[in-house]
């Protein structure tokens, strides 16, 4: 396969994930700060204003972390929000761990083409019940659906199994909570659940934000390797909760991801087969 036959696919592939996007091939945009014109392989712009530049890299041998930093650097001149490299062969660890935690506004994302066909795993339906959502996981993560105590569904970074997330400490899990007449509101579930975290660690702190139709508590507690932070929606007849486990450095962007997880889910109502 030729690198012009390489970029064609990623080009349909890009077509395939971002649906309603508007999506173009081997544009050139002038640098803003190099004042130079800017080769992209493909450009995502999204009805929302978000510009996505993607760029295909058909190499014989794995990214390298210079090359990672040359394509943040073409991110940032091209007014881009968010960078995804396509390789073929991969990368090397310098550069997966530039690409994931060296920049707090740029996201970049780096996948090989069978990863990229199963961009986001798009659309998952977890549930609990009769109670579930059609849900889409954030940038650069995946829905697990593998079920495991207490975990409806689980999230981590793509390109990790869950336990090599689980050891990094950067990973979340999906929960439900029917309303009863004991639990109907929102406020009395977190107010019963913070009661439960503190009665098990009375050294815990607890703080709480309000972003519009998401609730966000942050627990501290010298027992537990990171905060516990959790993320509440309420729907008619359930309460989605998202409960994230991040590094310091990881937890502004990652909130913001659960955010964009949550804010995004459709409740729907589960028929089972008995």
């Amino acid at each position: 396969m030729e690198w012009q036959d390489y970029e064609k696919i990623v080009l349909e592939e890009c077509r395939r994930v971002f649906r309603n996007a508007d999506i173009s091939h081997n544009v050139h945009i002038k640098g803003l700060y190099s004042k130079r014109m800017r080769q992209i392989d493909v450009l995502v712009q999204t009805d929302k204003g978000t510009v996505y530049v993607v760029d295909a890299k058909k190499y014989g041998i794995k990214v390298d972390v210079k090359t990672v930093e040359s394509f943040i650097g073409m991110v940032k001149d091209v007014g881009g929000n968010y960078g995804i490299i396509v390789s073929e062969k991969g990368f090397t660890k310098a550069a997966i761990n530039r690409a994931h935690y060296g920049e707090d506004n740029i996201e970049i994302d780096i996948l090989n083409l069978h990863e990229l066909s199963m961009f986001q795993s798009e659309w998952a339906i977890p549930y609990a019940g009769n109670n579930g959502v059609i849900a889409l996981a954030p940038f650069c993560w995946v829905i697990d659906g593998a079920r495991r105590n207490n975990m409806v569904a689980v999230m981590y970074r793509r390109g990790f199994s869950f336990e090599e997330a689980a050891k990094n400490k950067e990973w979340a899990y999906i929960n439900f909570w029917d309303k009863s007449d004991e639990i109907c509101t929102l406020d009395e579930l977190i107010s019963w659940q913070n009661s439960n975290l503190l009665c098990d660690n009375n050294n815990g702190t607890i703080e709480e934000i309000c972003y519009d139709l998401i609730r966000i508590r942050i627990f501290n507690s010298p027992n537990y390797p990171t905060p516990e932070i959790t993320l509440f929606r309420e729907f008619d007849d359930f309460f989605l909760f998202v409960v994230l486990f991040s590094p310091n450095n990881m937890i502004s962007k990652n909130i913001e991801k659960m955010k964009y997880f949550l804010i995004n889910s459709t409740p729907i109502h589960v028929e089972q087969n008995k």
